[in-house]
């Protein structure tokens, strides 16, 4: 008898180090963002410095092939965290593009942030007013089933063009984009990104060679019809050198993403982590000036997990109390 109180005190002492050594040490993230030339992957830097100084977990940023490769990385737990298009995760958990009969079930979402409206940006001397003008033009979207590719099938395909139809080349990575951009290889790119994004600043340069499309209101009803992701967003007359008026398009939010799976208080805590350090974020990138725990209301994909969902609710906060009272 004595020997078995022996052996039970041992487990118990047992379960409870591993416990504390858990809780203190052992969760390691991998943070999957983009390729190396774009926001994704510096945003997912300065969220895996915040989480390493403000936590005792351990992260990482991982340079991937982008969103629509970040949920599948997700999905397959081949990564912990993602940073997405809003859009990929609603053709992910919809089951459209490629994803079609296939709905992805298991990603769930964290924090949204950073309103990204969809660039039109095409070469001048291609003389076009209209997305439709497009039609014989060669569209970049960089690499297939990434972020941009499906904003760009989506877009077309609303406005009464056809993505099949349509010239479609593919550079594999920004860099080389806005090289064949600027040398003339492509005459046009939909990204769906942050205002002032460094890359589209360095392709228009002047404005002299490139500028920015507005959608119309009819076009942007027809698209935020089939992608409910998707909402009317204005880009600032003057955001980018020579653009004298305001841009009209449609956006979605960046959302950080895991798996079901993910333990619920890890969860809480990234997601808590990151809604609680905006300042230190935005000193690492400005794309995280949007960051906002009122975010999450009405504007959820996939499903919060419940980590999150447990810090939303600990906020307090009057709107986001009686968002989920229904979800």
């Amino acid at each position: 008898m004595k020997r078995f109180k022996i052996i039970i005190l041992a487990l118990i002492l047992a379960l409870f180090v591993a416990g504390v050594s858990y809780s203190n040490s052992n969760v390691n993230l991998s943070i999957g963002t983009a390729s190396l030339g774009g926001n994704f992957f510096t945003m997912g830097a300065v969220i895996a410095e915040v989480i390493i100084n403000k936590t005792d977990f351990r992260a990482v940023a991982q340079a991937t092939g982008g969103s629509a490769v970040n949920v599948d990385m997700v999905n397959d737990r081949e990564i912990d965290l993602a940073i997405c298009q809003a859009s990929a995760i609603s053709a992910a958990v919809r089951g459209l593009e490629q994803y079609a009969g296939a709905p992805v079930k298991d990603v769930r979402t964290l924090v949204n942030w950073n309103a990204t409206p969809v660039h039109i940006m095409v070469r001048r001397s291609v003389g076009a007013t209209n997305v439709t003008d497009l039609a014989n033009s060669r569209i970049e979207c960089i690499t297939p089933g990434d972020g941009i590719e499906i904003s760009t099938k989506m877009i077309l395909n609303a406005v009464g063009m056809s993505f099949d139809g349509a010239k479609i080349e593919y550079s594999g990575n920004r860099v080389q984009s806005a090289s064949r951009f600027k040398t003339g290889g492509v005459d046009a790119i939909f990204d769906a990104t942050g205002l002032g994004a460094a890359w589209i600043t360095d392709i228009i340069g002047n404005g002299s060679t490139f500028e920015l499309l507005s959608l119309t209101d009819e076009q942007i009803e027809k698209i935020a019809a089939s992608a409910p992701e998707m909402r009317k967003m204005v880009i600032p007359a003057g955001t980018y050198a020579g653009q004298e008026n305001e841009v009209v398009t449609v956006g979605n939010w960046t959302t950080l993403i895991s798996h079901m799976s993910m333990n619920d208080d890890v969860a809480y805590t990234v997601t808590k982590t990151i809604c609680e350090n905006k300042e230190d974020l935005v000193q690492g990138h400005n794309f995280f000036r949007d960051l906002d725990a009122e975010n999450i209301i009405g504007a959820c994909v996939a499903p919060i997990h419940p980590g999150a969902k447990r810090y939303y609710l600990e906020t307090g906060n009057p709107k986001i109390l009686e968002f989920f009272k229904d979800n």
